[in-house]
């Protein structure tokens, strides 16, 4: 049974049992490139299996995306970048600002990086 967040609150109960990790609340920049362009995001909540954001372009489902996060180091001395291949897994346009919400899922990432992904995000938790 899937419990709920905070921010869990308006989501249908379908969608709660869909998530496997724990979703940290939290805003990051990162990068998004796909065939001939580069955008940015901006993280809403990133757990280990994915990252829910903010983005101005419109990206088809299903597409697959390669993203470059920054994330801070232990150190704080300068940011990890990690780079994943996700799938864009649902969407939605904001009526007011036009922007994209996107669910993208990490297809494929890096043992290590995710090993530090895990981290990143239990140790974010415990502040």
């Amino acid at each position: 049974m899937a419990s709920r967040l905070s921010g869990d609150r308006d989501l249908p109960q379908r969608i709660l049992d869909r998530r496997r990790g724990i979703r940290l609340d939290e805003s990051l920049p990162f990068q998004i490139g796909h065939k001939g362009y580069e955008i940015q995001g901006v993280s809403i909540n990133i757990s280990s299996s994915g990252i829910y954001c903010l983005v101005d372009k419109d990206i088809s489902m299903m597409t697959k995306l390669d993203l470059c996060l920054f994330l801070p180091s232990m150190e704080k001395r300068k940011a990890r970048k990690i780079r994943v291949r996700g799938v864009v897994v649902r969407k939605q346009k904001d009526p007011v600002t036009e922007k994209f919400y996107l669910a993208i899922y990490f297809s494929r990432i890096k043992p290590a990086d995710q090993t530090f992904l895990d981290n990143y995000i239990q140790r974010r938790l415990k502040k």
